[in-house]
């Protein structure tokens, strides 16, 4: 057999074996991470805001549960929105509101605030809406303090999302809580709600607190929402639109479940819910809302 030479083959070239993406390749690449992006950052955004109302409503729930045993306590009596100096002075500066009164009661725990200079806390609290703002005091009404009364332009104005600071006129406490209270301050026989403060500031008579067996459609009537303070027939946009991209609200109700509601479906709606007029100021206007109740004569 006939031995031949061999084929000489060369190696192969070294730049072929390296070969990278080309500067369209790349450019494709980028551009198909991008789109992903574009897409997945809505749905995890969302995510993030539905957990942040069940986180809601699970406070919320501990309220309820706290209102309960605040009525064993009491004999029955249901929370008052709060209590006013004694006597009461020309402003209405609070004593105690709900807040103080559940902690104080140790019904509740809250993050210790060392001074009513400091802003409010952002740690893990009942009291704290993780939707809420920490910037700044929303409402502050305590003796010795700035008097601060929330007037929020909108149901999405930041201002109905920041707390409602209060210290304890018998213990010293400060709480901060970003839940406003089905209440009023002034004359209890005005917007009829279920809890007011006490004593009665127009000094007709005694206002004496309801008892839980005297709410009516308890199922039905809001007992705390997302917001600030009370008042709600003085202004409206204390009722915060604050979930779900500013279109949610949460509110608990007096026999302790607490449930998500669209704004626009709620008396006054989303944006200025004082135009043309404020819904909580009249029990006619009220009536014609289906769903939560807001007023024992509603």
């Amino acid at each position: 057999m006939q031995k031949g030479n061999p084929v000489h083959r060369p190696a192969a070239s070294p730049l072929k074996s390296l070969a990278g993406f080309t500067l369209v390749e790349l450019l494709v690449v980028i551009g198909i991470i991008a789109l992903l992006i574009s897409i997945l950052l809505p749905a995890l955004s969302k995510a993030r805001e539905q957990a942040n109302s069940v986180k809601c409503l699970s406070n919320l729930r501990q309220f309820g549960q706290a209102l309960q045993l605040y009525v064993v306590d009491s004999r029955g009596y249901i929370l008052p929105a709060g209590y006013l100096t004694t006597p009461p002075d020309a402003s209405g500066t609070n004593a105690e509101n709900y807040a103080t009164l559940l902690v104080n009661t140790e019904l509740l725990t809250t993050p210790k605030i060392n001074a009513m200079t400091n802003g409010p806390s952002s740690a893990s609290s009942v009291f704290f809406c993780p939707q809420g703002n920490t910037d700044a005091i929303g409402a502050q009404y305590s003796a010795g303090g700035p008097l601060l009364k929330p007037t929020p332009a909108t149901r999405s104005d930041q201002v109905c999302a920041k707390p409602w600071r209060t210290k304890s006129a018998s213990t010293g406490i400060i709480v901060d809580t970003w839940y406003g209270i089905n209440g009023n301050w002034g004359d209890s026989t005005v917007s009829n709600t279920p809890c007011f403060v006490i004593p009665d500031t127009k000094a007709k008579s005694n206002a004496v607190l309801k008892k839980a067996g005297g709410i009516p459609y308890s199922a039905d009537m809001v007992f705390m929402f997302d917001g600030v303070f009370y008042d709600l027939n003085f202004d409206a946009n204390r009722l915060s639109a604050r979930h779900n991209r500013n279109t949610q609200s949460n509110l608990l109700f007096f026999d302790g479940h607490a449930a998500t509601y669209s704004v626009a479906e709620l008396p006054g709606g989303a944006g200025n819910a004082n135009l043309p007029t404020n819904p909580f100021a009249s029990v006619t206007t009220l009536r014609k809302f289906n769903g939560p109740k807001w007023r024992v004569d509603q």
